[in-house]
């Protein structure tokens, strides 16, 4: 909340490239899971940010910690990895270019690249949107 904290949903794709013999190589692009970025901002002095900015660093702890919590509690049977981006600050341009921190949770599954996500990670995704919903944190429109 102090940090007024939003996430957006969007698909994770993968290419596959089909070699077959004596036909040329093509590429597939599978559907293999959801990306939720989390983004943060509520610095005390947006002007001074810069990447070794300490306020930045604070911020993105924060967020990788609630993020953590968050996806402790979703208990699917594929795989979620916490993304902090140390060196990315965003603007975002909805809001005359406000700098965000971003955080990513990726939520796949280990099944092989050919084959496309699943209900196991649409009811991760679920689970982890409700839990960040429970603490306040809105969804990007």
């Amino acid at each position: 909340m102090r940090h007024d904290a939003r996430y957006e949903v969007t698909h994770y794709f993968v290419m596959l490239d089909v070699r077959t013999f004596g036909v040329p190589a093509a590429q597939r692009r599978i559907h293999a899971g959801f990306d939720l970025n989390l983004y943060g901002n509520g610095f005390r002095h947006p002007a001074m940010l810069s990447i070794p900015n300490g306020e930045l660093r604070a911020t993105l702890q924060q967020l990788s910690a609630a993020c953590r919590d968050v996806v402790s509690q979703a208990k699917e049977n594929c795989t979620i990895e916490i993304l902090p981006f140390d060196a990315t600050l965003v603007l975002d341009v909805k809001r005359h270019f406000e700098p965000e921190a971003l955080v990513r949770i990726r939520i796949t599954h280990s099944r092989g690249l050919d084959q496309p996500a699943g209900a196991t990670e649409e009811k991760a995704l679920a689970d982890v949107t409700a839990s960040l919903d429970a603490l306040g944190v809105k969804k990007s429109s």
